[in-house]
């Protein structure tokens, strides 16, 4: 091709250039400018045809590459049906007249308006840049998410999964969840990146929006409303357990009932018509009565209308306690962390908050505020704490929950938590086998036996209303269900009602015998029957009790004792109950001008009973202790003169 030919299609194309330019609509092309300034000779005819081919081919190529760049920029607002090659005599669409992305975003949004959950699918892209008000129109039309707060004050939403299901999920307002999918959220509504500023601004926005609706109330796996349960079953398909006294079934979670902590794993899919007794295949006891108290838990455990006591799990080293506690929990909140160890009291709140069952291992000594929490977790407790140490902003918590401890002993003698407390003794296993076995087939059963749970759950809930609710048990609420749960298991309401009796005594009697305070009461107690009680203060009690470790008991024991009057009246207020169970009988006495006394015997009772248990010669010393102290007379012994 001649050098002429080059410099004139070079000028034609440059030329082509520098009018898309002018317009703005494409970038700059590759296009080469001819530098020669030699006189171009007349082309043969032949040449002239040659030239004339090679510069229609060459402006095809251009014209090629300008309406790729056109249409790369242009194709999310362009129609379907627009050609993809022009010419120059075509016109290429602006942005000033072509379609509007933001009112075709408007419009979609309109016809959006009655779109159902179960029917949102992936946005169509505008090639527009997302504002807050345009994202959070998207949000509430489009993806039909849901801004509001629960009962203690805290923003949620109510966001869809992604990838185009229909699951819907609650999270956190300002969890670090919600902003990565309100990231992926407005990817799919645009092509173009969204500033990090209209992502804060949007969530600030969402938490307006949360405190303009009435308050949802959230629940941590376990929900109760008018007599129907619910279960969160914790996968990603968020389904749950809709459980009345006509059955149980699954089903998809439709709103925001529940909220999911961290640690949450998923409980298995239940499997109806199992033994619930086949969990003792996995958890040995020593009696028939604590198999039927650890039932009872267990399905009292996975209804939060009913307080239930704490499962105290007691035994020597290589008793499996900790293993029995995971595999309580994995039936009715299993988690990442099965058993916990903290028990500082500024983060105990916390955990009873998050996790619907709390587990704690290897506790051994419970002082009087921690047994205080404990209590108030089981009955249903409130805590308050400062938001922040810059302001008076409050955080609430509320919860109720069946808890599970597990240690060598009781964590604590005080009576109003061995009223609120199961104490099952763990034998120390005699022939140990590869856990890794044992957990296999556990979790192969897993779903036989949460359905079994289920099932007598359901069958509890209807024979509920035809139980007798009265008792002597001040867990009345969970002794009601457990006489409930003992019928629908075949027994009577009776059979639990002495196997819980039998259970509150035995955990008083030993926290009696393990208290240096309690023995010296029941030594000094014998020698006082019904009829000739000891009366005086606190003081005088205080020096009996000593005289009493020096000469019956042990010496040492005198180091243990209250140290003064006042410490003594209040720890006397703790064992009157435990000590009642022993027959060992504890009264105040009515106050005075100048001090308030106590009362103490022994039940003829419980005397008897434990003078049955001594040899004659031990009966034989016992009465000439007590001689003394008796109101009988010698009859030999003459009238002592007036």
């Amino acid at each position: 091709m001649s050098l002429q030919a080059n410099a004139q299609v070079a000028t034609e194309s440059t030329a082509t250039q520098s009018e898309l330019n002018d317009d703005g609509k494409t970038r700059k092309m590759n296009g080469r400018k001819s530098s020669t300034t030699r006189k171009p000779r007349t082309p043969s005819p032949a040449e002239a045809n040659d030239q004339q081919a090679e510069a229609t081919e060459l402006m095809d190529r251009s014209d090629a590459t300008i309406n790729s760049d056109v249409d790369t920029q242009s194709d999310a607002v362009a129609p379907p049906d627009r050609a993809k090659n022009v010419d120059e005599n075509t016109e290429i669409p602006t942005h000033e007249n072509s379609p509007n992305p933001a009112l075709e975003a408007s419009s979609e949004l309109a016809d959006a308006t009655e779109v159902s959950p179960c029917s949102v699918g992936k946005p169509e892209k505008f090639a527009i840049e997302l504002t807050t008000e345009k994202l959070i129109e998207l949000l509430q039309k489009v993806s039909q998410v849901e801004f509001f707060h629960d009962q203690h004050g805290n923003p949620f939403v109510w966001v869809p999964t992604i990838g185009g299901t229909s699951y819907f999920e609650c999270l956190p307002l300002h969890s670090k969840a919600f902003r990565a999918r309100l990231v992926q959220l407005a990817e799919s509504y645009s092509t173009r990146p969204t500033p990090a500023a209209v992502i804060n601004n949007a969530i600030k926005a969402g938490e307006l929006l949360a405190f303009k609706v009435k308050p949802r109330k959230l629940a941590n796996r376990h929900r109760s409303v008018d007599g129907q349960i619910a279960i969160d079953l914790g996968d990603l398909e968020w389904r749950m357990i809709d459980i009345t006294g006509d059955g149980w079934k699954l089903c998809k979670q439709t709103e925001a009932m529940f909220f999911r902590p961290q640690h949450m794993k998923p409980l298995p899919e239940p499997i109806g018509g199992g033994d619930p007794f086949e969990f003792f295949d996995f958890m040995s006891v020593e009696h028939d009565d604590d198999k039927l108290l650890v039932l009872c838990w267990l399905v009292s455990a996975l209804c939060p209308d009913v307080p239930s006591p704490i499962l105290n799990l007691t035994g020597i080293q290589g008793s499996a306690k900790t293993t029995k506690s995971k595999r309580l929990r994995d039936l009715t909140d299993p988690s990442v962390t099965p058993v916990l160890g903290d028990l500082e009291m500024s983060n105990l709140f916390l955990t009873f908050q998050h996790h619907a069952v709390p587990s704690f291992e290897n506790v051994s000594k419970f002082d009087r505020r921690t047994a205080d929490m404990f209590c108030r977790a089981v009955t249903g407790n409130g805590v308050e704490r400062r938001k922040l140490f810059t302001n008076s902003d409050q955080v609430l918590y509320s919860f109720r929950r069946p808890i599970i401890i597990n240690g060598i002993d009781t964590p604590s003698t005080r009576p109003d938590f061995l009223d609120r407390c199961i104490v099952i003794n763990c034998e120390r296993i005699k022939a140990f086998r590869p856990l890794k076995g044992l957990d296999e087939a556990f979790q192969k059963a897993r779903p036989r036996l949460f359905g079994s749970l289920l099932d007598l759950l359901v069958a509890t809930l209807r024979l509920l209303p035809q139980t007798d609710p009265s008792g002597e048990f001040r867990m009345a609420d969970f002794a009601h269900f457990g006489r409930a749960i003992a019928v629908a298991l075949g027994k009577t309401p009776t059979d639990f009602d002495n196997a819980y009796r039998s259970n509150i005594r035995l955990q008083d009697k030993e926290a009696l015998d393990a208290t240096p305070l309690t023995i010296a009461i029941k030594a000094f107690a014998k020698r006082k029957p019904a009829n000739n009680p000891w009366k005086g203060s606190a003081q005088l009690l205080l020096g009996e009790l000593r005289a009493t470790a020096i000469r019956e008991i042990d010496p040492n024991v005198l180091g243990d004792l209250p140290k003064n009057a006042r410490w003594l009246s209040s720890k006397l207020g703790e064992l009157v109950t435990a000590l009642k169970t022993d027959g060992v009988v504890v009264e105040r006495l009515p106050r005075t001008s100048s001090t308030r006394g106590w009362k103490i015997w022994i039940e003829d009772e419980a005397n008897e009973r434990r003078r049955s248990k001594m040899t004659p010669d031990k009966k034989i010393d016992d009465d000439l202790d007590n001689r003394d102290l008796f109101t009988e007379k010698d009859e030999d012994e003459p009238d002592s003169p007036t």
